[in-house]
């Protein structure tokens, strides 16, 4: 661990920015450091997001006590394929109040002696500079990522969009999933955090997807008043995320699970990752560090070629030997469980056995390591 003081500069002070500095400051693995935020808007702020978080990933995060932050918390998540089949994922989660979430932590980043700095927008050349003059540099500016232009690579992008309701009528007890291609090319979801619900879709862009979110709501019984409409772009396969001490976090670095295009996980994970190499000594090490984590798995790429090819035809075909309610749990295996099914569905779809093997991995990566 570095004998002095580390000068750290953050770009963007949301979600990425304040998780990212906590951590260096009150981390398992923190670090003696000066750490200035530069956050563009005029108050830490929240953008849209479905705002689902796994437990195990938020004991992950130690550096902030986040329990006063969780908007409702479910026993696990439900995904819907076409035809009713149901698979039912029995692992705790929540919905995270963000807006409340995220400005109490960057007050609690002032208060570890952070420099957190509202209405500043950072250049190019500004994060140059800060490089030559800083110790690290890091991005957490969001997909349209300014630092990113320093760092280079590529990361591809998709649209989410999501209306904030008002919902009538009972919360339902599990985070839902819906993989349904008359409504989204992925899926389309609602996420209650008590009487507001989050509910949303990727979309396509072709000019019609808040129709066919209107359509979703109404045709899974959702009523009630929408109090705001978001859209924002979410990245993902990320193909780096370091040049020299200029590193990137969150959907700056697209780091987005591209199966569930969960990115609250990465960023806890990759600030994680950052922090140990501060600690070690070894920033040098956390392009390569990132890239073999599990949230960048190579299983994904494919897996998520294949979930957008296949129409809801396919999946019907691939879910007929199903019960309608398939049980996940963690340490046990769904593939002993369901054998006979699955050896029916792989006897009858021979040919998207490798596709299959690929998805049901990515899955079982994502659970563990991207919600």
């Amino acid at each position: 661990m570095p004998s002095r003081s580390l000068d750290v500069r953050i770009v963007g002070g949301g979600f990425a920015g304040v998780v990212t500095a906590l951590t260096l400051l009150n981390g398992e693995h923190a670090v003696d450091a000066h750490v200035t935020i530069y956050e563009r808007e005029p108050a830490a702020h929240t953008t849209l997001c479905g705002e689902g978080l796994s437990d195990d990933t938020l004991r992950l995060f130690r550096a902030f006590d986040s329990a006063p932050y969780v908007a409702q918390t479910f026993e696990g998540a439900s995904w819907f394929f076409p035809e009713g089949v149901e698979a039912r994922v029995h692992q705790k989660g929540h919905t995270m109040a963000r807006e409340r979430w995220i400005p109490a932590m960057a007050e609690e980043c002032r208060a570890l002696g952070a420099d957190y700095r509202t209405g500043v927008k950072v250049s190019q050349d500004d994060i140059i500079r800060m490089s030559r003059e800083a110790d690290v540099v890091i991005g957490a500016d969001g997909p349209g990522s300014v630092t990113r232009k320093v760092v280079g690579g590529s990361h591809e992008t998709m649209l989410g969009i999501q209306y904030r309701v008002e919902a009538q009528g009972p919360s339902p007890e599990r985070l839902l999933f819906y993989t349904d291609k008359t409504y989204s090319p992925e899926y389309a979801w609602v996420f209650p955090r008590g009487d507001l619900w989050n509910v949303g879709l990727l979309a396509t862009g072709d000019g019609h997807d808040w129709e066919r979110l209107d359509r979703f709501m109404a045709d899974k019984g959702v009523a009630g008043k929408v109090r705001k409409r978001e859209a924002y772009p979410i990245g993902f396969f990320g193909d780096k995320v370091q040049e020299g001490n200029v590193v990137l976090v969150g959907d700056a670095a697209g780091l987005t699970n591209p199966i569930t295009k969960g990115g609250m996980a990465a960023v806890v994970h990759a600030a994680d990752a950052l922090a140990r190499c501060l600690h070690e000594g070894k920033l040098s090490e956390y392009g390569a560090r990132i890239a073999a984590h599990p949230m960048c798995d190579p299983s994904f790429r494919p897996a998520l070629e294949s979930l957008r090819a296949w129409s809801n035809e396919d999946f019907a075909r691939l879910t007929r030997f199903a019960p309608k309610l398939i049980d996940v749990r963690p340490g046990v295996s769904t593939e002993r469980a369901y054998l006979p099914v699955l050896a029916k569905t792989l006897l009858a779809n021979l040919g998207k056995v490798g596709e299959l093997r690929r998805i049901v991995h990515a899955l079982g990566v994502s659970r563990a390591y991207s919600w």
